[in-house]
């Protein structure tokens, strides 16, 4: 059925965000676009001031469906947005804070849905069993480099969705990616995402990402329901943060995402042995690879943080002048080799 969210408030808002995705764009938006629902849906695009076309093809589609699209153009200079480390982080806040409907859709602008009854399943699934917080679903990964596509990447490799009864357990699988959650194919509550946002603002402003801190809250608002089937297709761009062919730019960004763990784990009183043990890791490859030992001297310090005989040798690697290069092309090789997800999995 077709609406018109000018004269129709929306059930579900499908929220996009994107910047510098001129390549993929279109795709993403054609994909909502074609979703079939018995129930309205708005598409509201929040479009970061891209410098490659993007936002010149979102005005194009917003003015081509202003019936069934929202489209709001950021600005660089927003006042607020300084308070954020990352501005991905602060476009998926702001978005979703500007969404209208009860349930709302997550989707960045490289990636896209595949099926055209997504909204309507995950809606169905949400309106049957009220004590669900978040409905997900398996996902395709398409590699831009190679062309690859793994198709139902969940089920390809063997990803098991079990719901751990003991919620600090549950929490620390979804920190590691045990518990794996594309956010192309999250569908949540509007309101639940909105209070989670008011009540731990600083989680989302200090850290450079959003979801995992995102799903680790829903978990406070119900149970985690996960359809089997693909939904939606996850895109490994040639270079990203965290799909990077730079070891260093790659371990800057792990590192960072590791102090995500600590802070949910003492945020939520998890033991925190697993999460300190995966910082030290991290920032021990970073320290190996950019030279900046400052923060790893400062963990190596904290009696807290424990290095084990591996992690106490690549400690000891990164204060020596001569080992630590030989040490750092060494890595950079066996990454080069193996950054590629298609070449490790």
């Amino acid at each position: 059925m077709k609406f018109d969210i000018r004269e129709t408030v929306p059930v579900v808002s499908a929220s996009l965000i994107t910047y510098n995705h001129a390549p993929y764009i279109r795709a993403c938006i054609d994909s909502m676009l074609g979703q079939k629902t018995d129930f309205p849906f708005e598409i509201c695009i929040g479009e970061d001031e891209s410098t490659d076309g993007t936002r010149e093809i979102c005005i194009e589609y917003a003015e081509k469906y202003p019936d069934r699209i929202r489209l709001i153009l950021r600005s660089q200079f927003d006042p607020g947005r300084e308070e954020f480390r990352s501005q991905g982080v602060y476009n998926y806040v702001e978005s979703a804070k500007a969404c209208l409907g009860r349930y709302i859709a997550l989707c960045d602008g490289d990636d896209l849905w595949t099926d055209p009854l997504k909204l309507q399943k995950q809606f169905d699934a949400m309106e049957a069993n009220p004590s669900v917080a978040m409905v997900h679903s398996d996902y395709d990964i398409l590699d831009e480099i190679s062309g690859k596509r793994i198709r139902s990447a969940n089920k390809k490799r063997n990803v098991k969705h079990v719901v751990n009864d003991d919620l600090a357990i549950f929490k620390l699988d979804i920190i590691h990616r045990k518990y794996s959650i594309s956010p192309c194919t999250a569908f949540m509550r509007t309101r639940d995402l909105l209070e989670i946002f008011d009540q731990s603002p600083e989680l989302f402003k200090l850290l450079p990402m959003g979801d995992t801190t995102t799903w680790c809250e829903l978990t406070n608002y119900g149970s985690l329901y996960y359809l089997e089937e693909s939904t939606g297709i996850y895109r490994v761009l040639p270079e990203s943060d965290s799909n990077s062919r730079s070891a260093e730019k790659k371990y800057k960004f792990v590192n960072q995402a590791s102090n995500l763990g600590v802070m949910l784990a003492e945020k939520y009183g998890l033991p925190v042995d697993r999460v300190r043990a995966s910082k030290v890791k991290n920032c021990n490859r970073y320290a190996l690879l950019s030279g900046d030992i400052a923060e790893i001297n400062s963990l190596y310090a904290d009696p807290s943080y424990r290095f084990s005989f591996n992690e106490n040798c690549v400690y000891l690697t990164n204060q020596s002048r001569l080992f630590r290069p030989v040490a750092k092309k060494i890595y950079e090789l066996k990454y080069k080799l193996n950054s590629r997800y298609f070449n490790t999995h």
